[in-house]
C-alpha cells in the first residue's frame, strides 16, 4: 500500500506485517489507529470521531450514577476518557479486526465494509452492558465476550457489596448469531478485563480492580489535590480474581492470585492447558496511576477440572509488567514481560526462571510506592516478530524494536508526539490483509 508517513525504522522494520498501535486521542473525541508497515517502515493513520458514543454513554452515567463519580473525579464527563479508550483488538479468521475498549457497551469492526463499524449485542446507542475489555475468537469468525450490567457496576461505586450481574455471549461475525451461554459468578469487584479461550474448552476471565477501598474519611491520602503515596499505599487494596470455566458453565473455578490488580490471561500457544495470570499492582485516583509494588506473573494449569499453580515469578524491579506475551523463538518457549519504566523481561515459559532483562534505556531507579509519569518515555504494551527474534515495545508516543539475539533496542522512533493519547492499547501485529481492508474502510 502506498503513502503514509515515513517512521525512520532502519532495516525496513525486521519483519514483515503491519504493527497496530492505537489508543484514545487526547482531547477524547477520537479514536486513534496507526497501522506500521514493517516492511516499507511506513506509518498511516486512522482517526474515528465518537461523538455519538460519547452522548449516550454520558445520558446514561447522568440517569444511574449516584453520588460522586469513582476515583475521586470531579464530573461525569471526566469518566469518559477511562471508559471509551480502545484497549486491545483481536483478527478474526476473516481478517477483520474487531477492537474492544475499556468499558464499553459495544466492539469496534475497524475493517467493516457494510457500513456498521460499531456492533452491540443490543439495539443502537443502547449502554446497558459494559462489554469486556479485551475478547478472543472461540471458533473462526465467532468472538467471545462478556457483558457486566452496566447500572449494576455504577451501583457498585455506590454500594461496594452490589452484586456484578454478568453474562458470556459470543458473537458471530459471519451470520450475525448472538448467543447468551450463561451468568458467571459474582467474582467481580471492577468489570471482566479479559476474556481468553483454550483450544482445550475452557475459559479465563480476569477482573482488574484499580481501587484503593474507601474508609470512613474517605480513600486514605487521597484527595482532589493528589495522593500523599505513603499514606494512601498503606490503604486496602484488595486483589481481584479470576474465573475458569468449561464451555458450557457447568464447572466454574474462582481463584485470587497472590498479587494485588490481576489484569491478563494468557493461553500457552504449545500447552492449552496452561495459562498465565499477571498482577500489575497498581491502582488509579483521579488521572493518576500508583504503582504499589512489584508485579507478580503465575502459571496455572487446568486439567479434568482442576486449577493447579505450577509457579510464579516476581522481583523488586518487575513492576507494572502491563503486557505479556508468549512466543518461541530457537526452539526455547519464552513469555516477554514489560517492566516499568524501561526494561523487558524474558522468562522462561516451562518453569518461569529468568532468562533475560534488557534495559532499554537509562533511567533513575525509584522505589514504589510512586506515582507514574504521564506521557514518559516508558514501552507499556509489546508484541513479537513471527520468528521471535524481535520484540516491539510501545508506550505514549515512542516504538522500541529489541532484537533477542543482540540483547539490544536496534529501533527507537516516535509515532506521534508526547501527549496525543488520554491512554494507549495493547499492541500486535495484524496481517496485510486486515491492514488494507481496515485502511480503505476509513479513507
Amino acid at each position: 500500500m502506498n503513502g503514509g508517513a515515513d517512521l525512520g525504522l532502519s532495516g525496513g522494520g525486521r519483519t514483515d506485517g503491519w504493527l497496530l498501535l492505537s489508543g484514545l486521542a487526547a482531547d477524547g473525541l477520537s479514536e486513534l489507529y496507526k497501522f506500521v508497515d514493517l516492511k516499507r517502515g511506513r506509518l498511516h493513520e486512522v482517526r474515528i470521531g465518537i461523538e455519538e458514543q460519547r452522548e449516550s454513554q454520558l445520558e446514561f452515567l447522568r440517569r444511574h450514577l449516584r453520588g460522586d463519580p469513582p476515583y475521586g473525579l470531579d464530573r461525569v464527563e471526566d469518566l469518559l476518557p477511562y471508559l471509551l479508550h480502545p484497549h486491545s483488538f483481536l483478527e478474526t479468521a476473516s481478517g477483520d479486526l474487531v477492537v474492544s475498549f475499556k468499558q464499553a457497551p459495544y466492539l469496534r469492526i475497524l475493517s467493516a465494509a457494510d457500513g456498521h463499524p460499531v456492533w452491540s449485542p443490543g439495539p443502537r446507542g443502547d449502554v446497558t452492558g459494559t462489554l469486556s475489555s479485551t475478547n478472543c475468537e472461540t471458533a473462526p469468525d465467532t468472538i467471545a465476550f462478556t457483558s457486566t450490567d452496566t447500572a449494576d457496576r455504577l451501583r457498585r461505586y455506590d454500594v461496594p457489596d452490589c452484586p456484578l450481574r454478568t453474562r458470556l455471549m459470543t458473537y458471530d461475525r459471519v451470520t450475525g448469531a448472538v448467543e447468551t451461554r450463561g451468568e458467571l459468578p459474582d467474582f467481580l469487584i471492577d468489570t471482566l478485563h479479559q476474556l481468553v479461550h483454550s483450544p482445550n474448552g475452557y475459559f479465563v476471565g480476569v477482573d482488574m480492580n484499580l481501587s484503593v477501598l474507601s474508609g470512613p474519611d474517605g480513600v486514605p491520602g487521597a484527595s482532589r489535590e493528589g495522593v500523599d503515596v505513603a499514606a494512601y499505599a498503606a490503604g486496602s487494596f484488595p486483589p481481584s480474581a479470576f474465573v475458569v470455566a468449561d464451555e458450557h458453565l457447568k464447572q466454574l473455578t474462582v481463584r485470587t492470585p497472590s498479587g494485588a490488580c490481576a489484569a491478563h490471561a494468557e493461553i500457552d500457544p504449545h500447552d492449552p492447558e496452561v495459562f498465565y495470570i499477571s498482577c500489575n499492582n497498581i491502582s488509579k485516583w483521579r488521572t493518576q496511576i500508583v504503582l504499589h509494588g512489584p508485579g507478580t506473573i503465575e502459571r496455572y494449569r487446568y486439567r479434568d477440572g482442576t486449577l493447579t499453580l505450577e509457579g510464579n515469578y516476581s522481583d523488586p524491579e518487575f513492576l507494572r509488567i502491563t503486557s505479556q506475551h508468549c512466543f518461541q523463538h530457537e526452539g526455547r518457549r519464552l513469555l516477554a514481560v514489560t517492566g516499568y519504566p524501561n526494561k523487558l523481561y524474558v522468562l522462561a515459559a516451562e518453569t518461569l526462571e529468568l532468562v533475560d532483562r534488557i534495559v532499554l534505556f537509562e533511567e533513575e531507579h525509584r522505589e514504589p510506592p510512586f506515582v507514574c509519569e504521564k506521557n514518559s518515555s516508558a514501552p507499556l504494551y509489546l508484541a513479537t516478530s513471527s520468528d521471535g527474534r524481535y520484540v516491539f515495545m510501545s508506550g505514549a508516543a515512542e516504538l522500541f524494536v529489541v532484537d533477542l539475539e543482540a540483547r539490544a533496542v536496534v529501533d527507537r522512533v516516535r509515532f506521534c508526539p508526547p501527549g496525543s493519547f488520554a491512554a494507549t492499547a495493547h499492541i500486535g501485529l495484524v496481517s496485510d490483509e486486515a491492514a488494507a481492508r481496515a485502511l480503505v474502510s476509513h479513507r
